[in-house]
């Protein structure tokens, strides 16, 4: 890989590990998923910064963090099938479907009105 690829390469993977780093999305959701979505009791490190309730009356903000998360596992996605990586290739492929899933359930749950 040349030096450019390399960057873009750890530019990616940053895309898409801080978020899920900060957010536990990919756990959380699994768990809620695994209890009916009852409360879990396990709070992502992000709200140890920043209240609950400001993701709540802003909840653009958690999709953008979701399209940078697919921005970033797309682009490993490519990288890995141009370098002919398939173990990995299938494994990305996997994980953007479930991101895409997971994305397309918070903007249902981001268009319902609940009062």
């Amino acid at each position: 890989m040349k030096k450019t690829q390399k960057f873009w390469l750890w530019i990616s993977i940053a895309m898409f590990a801080i978020p899920e780093l900060l957010f536990l999305t990919t756990p959380l959701t699994i768990v809620s998923f695994i209890n009916n979505f009852s409360e879990i009791g396990i709070n992502p490190p992000i709200y140890y910064i920043i209240n609950r309730q400001f993701f709540v009356d802003h909840f653009g903000y958690v999709l953008l963090v979701m399209g940078i998360e697919i921005l970033g596992v797309t682009k490993l996605l490519i990288t890995s099938a141009k370098f002919k990586q398939k173990i990995l290739t299938i494994v990305l492929a996997i994980f953007l479907l479930w991101l895409f899933i997971v994305f397309g359930v918070m903007n249902i749950f981001a268009n319902i009105s609940f009062s």
